[in-house]
């Protein structure tokens, strides 16, 4: 494919799914949650861009499904890692998202704070779909780092406007020199 069509292909595209050694799947971000999965027993790697709409649609569940249909992958088996991302304490958003995350069943007591207006807990969100799954708790790593507070250090969308640079967060799988 040439390089506009590779940019059409990959459009709108939230996840990645391989199963190939020595081919790095990567998403950008800027406030979205990125997650990075691994399946060493069918060595299979995911990429997942988590915004907040993405979220509330189950792109993380979607995303295991897939490697499950595809690849047999079981989410006991798995390791994931959720990069930096927008905190609790600065994603505030209206009622209208919150009523969102709420319709689609997330339990907001654990993912919602309300200040002056409502605050959601993407990290959360994330990490109780990946659980929910049947990912180990201690399987999960989250960075813990907020874009938005340190924007002196990673792109925010929400702090410098939607020209922000971007956080390429990438999975790799070497090839495993005993593999058949």
């Amino acid at each position: 494919l040439d390089k506009e069509a590779q940019e059409r292909a990959l459009d709108g595209v939230d996840a990645l799914i391989s199963p190939l050694p020595d081919c790095c799947l990567a998403i950008s971000t800027a406030d979205c949650i990125p997650i990075l999965l691994y399946d060493p027993d069918n060595r299979v790697t995911a990429a997942v861009h988590a915004g907040w709409r993405g979220t509330v649609k189950g792109i993380a569940t979607a995303t295991l499904k897939a490697m499950q249909e595809r690849y047999g992958c079981s989410g006991s088996k798995m390791h994931a890692a959720i990069g930096p991302g927008i905190s609790v304490g600065a994603f505030e958003v209206g009622d209208e998202v919150y009523s969102q995350f709420q319709q689609a069943g997330f339990d907001m007591q654990r993912i919602a704070l309300k200040q002056e207006k409502w605050h959601i807990d993407l990290w959360e969100a994330n990490r109780m779909q990946l659980m929910e799954w049947g990912i180990r708790p201690e399987a999960i790593e989250t960075a813990g780092i907020c874009t938005y507070t340190h924007s002196d250090t990673f792109f925010s969308a929400r702090k410098a406007g939607i020209r922000s640079g971007r956080i390429l967060s990438g999975i790799i799988r070497r090839q495993d020199q005993n593999a058949p």
